[in-house]
């Protein structure tokens, strides 16, 4: 026991010497850093280490708790918690959550090496496409960046490890008839969401928030509140759009959304639509089930070329 000299890199990665102190606390040796030599002296560290046999001896002595590193899974549910406060795209996160919790769930985060990480990578991706696992590898990096900045973990074994390359997405756009396959195999609940998302390019999210405060069709536009990016914007009514809304208007007296809820009608409804039937639409022209995704969002602006034609 006593005091010793102990050299450790720094953050700039140069390595510096540091003043330790080295003493048995309930049977145990300790060592605690008291400094770095030049800015500390050696006495400082004689002082300090008589202190703390001092403390041990009166049964003051107060020993720093070692901090409770979390298993993949208790951290998770920390941060969906946080991502439901701060991300608009936090249900794709659960999404994700529910393959990486049964492969990772059980270790703790200091233990998730980039080996652990690669083998999950290839194991995955003999399910499903390279883009879904590399979705799931960035949520990762997000958590233990995040994990970092909570002081749960001292780094992120992301860094190294490499996404998958992927191939430029096709776009995906409509024809004329599939669009009126789409919307004449459609319940009548669902037809007017539909036609909002054909004829505007809107996301789900922003069909789901949207409600009549946010339409003007004095003026022609549907005010867009919350988006993805965070930022509003205006998006003009066309005459498909405005003949919908304004026959739906007349018919949605209670709600103040868009689109009438027949699951859940109340007067502070502030969705456009029946999230349980808009969640996966059929393809009608094919085996292919879709969401609110590219065909439907790259189809605005081709309808009414295709009408007037």
């Amino acid at each position: 026991m006593g005091v010793f000299k102990r050299a450790m890199k720094g953050k700039e990665g140069k390595k510096k010497e540091y003043w330790y102190i080295d003493y048995t606390y309930e049977g145990k040796r300790k060592w605690e850093s008291v400094g770095v030599i030049g800015e500390v002296s050696k006495e400082n560290a004689k002082k300090l280490l008589a202190l703390r046999n001092t403390e041990i001896l009166q049964g003051k002595f107060n020993a720093p708790k070692p901090k409770v590193i979390p298993t993949f899974s208790e951290f998770a549910r920390d941060y969906l918690e946080f991502a439901k406060g701060s991300k608009t795209s936090w249900d794709r996160d659960m999404y994700s959550l529910k393959s990486l919790e049964p492969f990772f769930g059980s270790f703790k985060l200091k233990d998730i090496s980039p080996i652990l990480i690669e083998k999950y990578k290839l194991e995955r991706k003999q399910d499903v496409s390279t883009r879904t696992v590399n979705i799931e590898l960035a949520l990762l990096r997000r958590m233990f960046n995040l994990a970092l900045s909570w002081d749960k973990c001292k780094s992120n074994p992301m860094h190294k490890v490499k996404f998958f390359k992927e191939s430029p997405p096709k776009e995906r756009i409509l024809t004329l008839e599939e669009e009126k396959a789409l919307l004449g195999s459609s319940p009548g609940h669902l037809k007017p969401i539909l036609i909002t998302a054909l004829n505007t390019g809107m996301r789900y999210s922003e069909l789901l928030t949207l409600n009549w405060d946010n339409v003007d069709l004095v003026s022609g536009y549907i005010h867009v509140i919350k988006s993805k990016t965070g930022k509003g914007r205006k998006i003009p009514i066309n005459e498909t759009l405005k003949n919908t809304l304004e026959g739906l208007k007349s018919q949605n007296y209670v709600s103040k959304s868009v689109s009438i809820d027949k699951y859940d009608l109340t007067k502070d409804n502030d969705y456009i639509g029946d999230t349980k039937g808009t969640n996966w639409i059929q393809d009608p022209v094919g085996a292919i089930s879709w969401g609110f995704k590219s065909p439907l969002r790259h189809h605005e602006g081709l309808c009414d070329s295709w009408r007037k034609s």
